[in-house]
């Protein structure tokens, strides 16, 4: 693994130096040196117009989810693409549970996780940190307790616990965030400032479940997101609509996040770049539809096409090129195309 980490390195270093090469323009318009400047840049409202920051998110293949495959994965994809920040996927599931949900007994038997149950995803973490965390943000994903519990319990069950025993809901909720408060510190005693946080729990679908969002989803995710952003120097906030449709933004204006990914339309109204950066009052991350043609099936040139119009018309200085969530047919080669058409979006 030395010797890779070598080959990375330099790999690494040819990417500063490109970014070194622009910041011999004027002063004026000089960038900074290195991805982690680029993105505190951003996020002060100094960055050069010039230069939109950019970053895509994919799941790698099955053989390349844990262990070195996944370090390895993770460092050719920011390698491949040179986007500027390295989000690290979240693939460590927690077991379905067994038995008949609509029993109590069953319930009374679920237990807490081992609260260091994620210390898998850690090291992968901290092997991807020892080789790029000086000059990248590594910006681990952090999962909500809803989202980990979606994997053990199931919507359907979630949403029936939810009125009929909501106390034995939330105590499960409970055990699966611990084990994620302690990844989340132990990422942090490790040495990572960054963070991509995750919600999901707010869709229209809960709506008739009186308290579902309010007293069950976000007292778990604020107490988790707050932690996330505590000393971090950047973080992400995505609402993720990938389980349902979403009808009201203004239930996250009290979350944290440095940086805002929203969903594309709320009941079926489409949502800008402008809006949300004006809902928020933050930069936000966005311009591509994750399941559109252009960035799966399109042109490097009508990539291209996309990222000029995302930033010219959204906020001036405030987008962060990505797509609504993960892009799971994208090429790397359209990819590559729209983070480059954003490095040089003054062309």
């Amino acid at each position: 693994m030395k010797k890779a980490n070598g080959i990375f390195k330099t790999a690494l270093l040819a990417l500063t130096l490109c970014v070194m090469a622009s910041a011999c323009a004027p002063k004026e318009n000089q960038l900074p040196t290195t991805k982690k400047g680029i993105m505190d840049a951003f996020v002060a409202g100094t960055l050069p117009e010039s230069y939109a920051p950019a970053a895509f998110f994919v799941h790698f293949a099955n053989n390349q989810k844990v262990g070195m495959p996944a370090v390895n994965a993770h460092l050719q994809f920011l390698l491949k693409t040179n986007a500027d920040i390295l989000k690290v996927q979240f693939e460590q599931r927690v077991q379905r549970v067994t038995g008949d949900l609509n029993e109590q007994e069953t319930w009374d038997n679920i237990g807490p996780i081992p609260v260091d149950f994620y210390r898998p995803t850690v090291e992968i973490i901290k092997n991807i940190n020892e080789i790029a965390g000086k000059d990248v943000y590594v910006s681990p994903t952090v999962y909500s307790a809803y989202q980990v519990a979606r994997q053990a319990l199931g919507d359907d069950n979630i949403a029936k616990a939810a009125a009929e025993r909501p106390e034995d809901l939330k105590r499960v909720l409970g055990y699966y965030l611990e084990a994620l408060e302690w990844y989340v510190q132990e990422l942090k005693n490790i040495g990572i400032e960054s963070f991509y946080m995750t919600t999901q729990g707010g869709e229209m679908k809960y709506n008739s479940i009186p308290g579902f969002y309010s007293d069950i989803i976000k007292p778990f995710d604020l107490k988790l997101m707050n932690q996330c952003q505590e000393g971090a120097k950047l973080t992400l906030l995505h609402i993720c609509d990938w389980e349902g449709t979403y009808d009201d933004l203004t239930r996250y204006l009290d979350y944290p996040g440095d940086i805002v990914n929203v969903p594309l339309a709320l009941n079926g109204t489409p949502v800008t770049l402008s809006d949300a950066e004006k809902l928020f009052g933050r930069p936000v991350l966005g311009g591509f539809d994750r399941k559109g043609h252009v960035i799966n099936k399109g042109s490097e040139e009508e990539v291209a096409a996309v990222v000029k119009e995302a930033i010219a018309n959204g906020p001036k200085g405030r987008v962060m090129i990505g797509a609504d969530c993960t892009v799971s047919d994208a090429p790397i080669k359209n990819i590559h195309a729209a983070i480059s058409a954003a490095h040089n979006s003054a062309e």
